[in-house]
């Protein structure tokens, strides 16, 4: 996650908006209506900074309501299934689990309070939003029928007087209201039927027995026994009084009627026992019932933090951004991709704190770099001089654009990328006995079959790690490939020089460099001193300056000396097999352009 996109645009408030935003930027929008549609969303919100903020803090305490809705489902459901594992398990720390249970459920109704309350924020300034998606948002369905989020007032209010959420949370047990659990309410209205008959019963016992100190006693199935001091006992005591216990100075009865009458209270303690320990469960089932609102209330709330998040990142803390301009690609207007002083954004500021140098990029379009509308950039230019993080710059800032953001660029216009290829970095399967070079290929061919003319491809030096003419001419067909059969847009970066003479004026390819300043130039590469401009210019860069990469890694001098000795004699070599290639050409008669002909003066003086 450090140093990616996502890290640096993520800002989302809920987890199940951070799970959202991430699908978005590995799936970002193809359609230029859909894709405006979220701009306007950001531009809406942007202009509403005060309640964005109010609304994000908001948000900072909403649970991950997608996933608690997951456990209520998951826990509602085994009241309909007995051969659910929650079930079958014997949980030895219940009261711990169902305090759990419902301390979630109880986590969950919050949030969706704050929910409602966020959508209530909303509700006054929907009818300003230009984004169709963001009035849908958050526009109650029971108030507008174009409206997609749900009305839950009903529901939370429903579930309020459901329980006593208090005492549920302290002892994990719930205890129904009246009238929410059938079972329930009538095993409490047996207990107590029984219960007033008992106490009556108690009464007519005193009077019949003239014994107004009569009390029952007793616990569990020995409930209700009748204690009489045995000084108060009468002597015609009814056959029906059974002694049941006693204790020093008392004595006490049962009777056939206290029995029966015990009975039926333990019945009815039984079943609401068994109501109140599927309570929960019920409970749960009840709630899942009314799923499709719950989910859909979560799925609002989402698209909403992620766009709360853009927006939040397109403010432009770190420098200006734009909003960019998304076209349909027809027969006058080819795939392009134009990028006005562009910054990198996860590179803000260099570690010396300057700011990070714009560039711009245009593909596909004529500009001052290009005068013609070539599909492919060759990039060239020395080692360290950044060429990898332009391209990068690239492929985030097209991604950024799709996906409804604001980039960081003075302008930026294009057609839809369908797909963004990259062949970048170096790296092997070791444990599948595949080398570096074999994996570039592998990379490479899926490139090149599944690339379309809308495709967007960055490759990074391809065939460095073969031998030079191996490497060469394979870059070279790759190259062609891209730019003359797929037509796809491309930044191609090479050290290969004689691969950029090749295409130096090839119609459907265009030079760029790095730039850099070069002080001390000599024949000891050692004692040069180059300066990195990290500037995009048009050409192509005369030297790859490998020996500069050497000497800040430390090599010794001496090697650097021998490294540029061996390098010289490589060149004139290569010289002479061109000289030599160029004289055969003019003795079978083939006729040489002027820049042909310059070229051999160049290599003869």
């Amino acid at each position: 996650m450090e140093g990616t996109l996502l890290e640096r645009i993520d800002t989302c408030c809920t987890p199940f908006g951070k799970r959202l935003l991430k699908q978005w930027v590995c799936a970002p929008l193809c359609n230029p209506s859909a894709i405006n549609d979220r701009l306007d969303a950001v531009e809406d919100l942007l202009s509403e900074a005060a309640k964005m903020s109010e609304i994000r803090d908001l948000l900072r305490k909403v649970p991950d309501l997608e996933r608690l809705l997951s456990k209520i489902h998951s826990i509602g459901s085994s009241l309909k299934n007995q051969n659910h594992p929650e079930n079958r398990a014997v949980m030895y720390e219940e009261a711990r689990y169902s305090k759990k249970k419902i301390i979630d459920f109880l986590s969950a109704l919050e949030g969706f309070k704050v929910v409602v309350e966020v959508i209530s924020i909303l509700e006054d300034i929907v009818s300003g939003f230009k984004s169709k998606t963001l009035k849908q948002l958050v526009t109650v369905k029971s108030k507008n029928p174009e409206g997609r989020f749900p009305d839950l007032t009903e529901e939370l209010n429903k579930w309020d007087e459901a329980f006593d959420h208090s005492t549920a949370r302290k002892t994990g047990v719930v205890n129904p209201a009246p009238g929410f659990d059938s079972d329930y309410d009538k095993a409490l209205e047996d207990i107590n039927v029984v219960e007033k008959c008992l106490r009556k019963y108690l009464d007519e016992q005193r009077k019949r027995l003239g014994v107004r100190a009569m009390m029952y006693w007793g616990a569990g199935r020995n409930r209700y026994q009748m204690e009489i001091a045995e000084a108060a006992v009468p002597q015609d005591l009814p056959d029906e009084y059974v002694l049941k216990s006693s204790r020093k100075g008392y004595k006490r009865y049962w009777t056939r009627a206290i029995e029966k009458m015990l009975n039926d209270i333990i019945n009815a303690e039984e079943r609401r026992d068994a109501a109140q320990k599927d309570c929960m469960k019920r409970l749960f089932y009840d709630f899942d019932r009314n799923s499709k609102d719950w989910y859909a209330a979560v799925e609002c709330i989402g698209v909403l933090d992620v766009l709360l998040c853009l927006a939040y990142h397109s403010q432009g803390y770190d420098g200006p951004l734009c909003r960019p301009v998304i076209l349909l690609p027809d027969g006058n207007t080819p795939p392009f991709l134009e990028l006005k002083r562009s910054r990198h954004p996860c590179i803000t500021k260099t570690f010396f704190g300057d700011d990070f140098i714009p560039n711009d990029i245009l593909i596909g379009i004529a500009g001052e770099r290009s005068e013609t509308k070539a599909p492919c950039v060759l990039v060239t230019g020395p080692n360290m001089g950044g060429k990898s993080t332009l391209m990068r710059q690239a492929g985030l800032l097209v991604i950024m654009a799709q996906l409804g953001c604001f980039v960081p660029a003075e302008s930026c216009r294009l057609t839809p990328v369908d797909r963004v290829f990259t062949r970048l970095g170096a790296s092997d399967r070791i444990m599948s006995g595949e080398s570096t070079f074999f994996v570039e290929l592998s990379e490479t061919s899926s490139i090149l079959q599944h690339a379309t003319e809308h495709s967007f491809v960055l490759l990074d030096e391809l065939g460095r790690g073969t031998a030079t003419f191996d490497g060469t001419a394979i870059a070279s067909a790759v190259v062609k490939e891209l730019s003359e059969n797929i037509k796809c847009r491309t930044m191609f970066s090479t050290h290969y020089h004689s691969l950029v003479e090749d295409y130096s004026h090839s119609p459907t390819v265009q030079l760029g460099h790095m730039a850099c300043m070069v002080e001390n130039e000599c024949d000891d590469p050692s004692q040069e001193t180059i300066t990195f401009l990290y500037k995009f210019i048009k050409g192509a860069c005369p030297k790859s300056y490998g020996f500069n990469a050497a000497k800040l890694a430390n090599i010794p001098d001496e090697i650097i000396q021998k490294g540029h000795k061996k390098a010289k004699e490589f060149e004139k070599n290569i010289i002479a097999l061109k000289l030599f290639r160029n004289l055969c050409r003019i003795a079978d008669g083939a006729p040489l352009s002027r820049d042909d002909i310059q070229k051999q003066t160049v290599l003869h003086g």
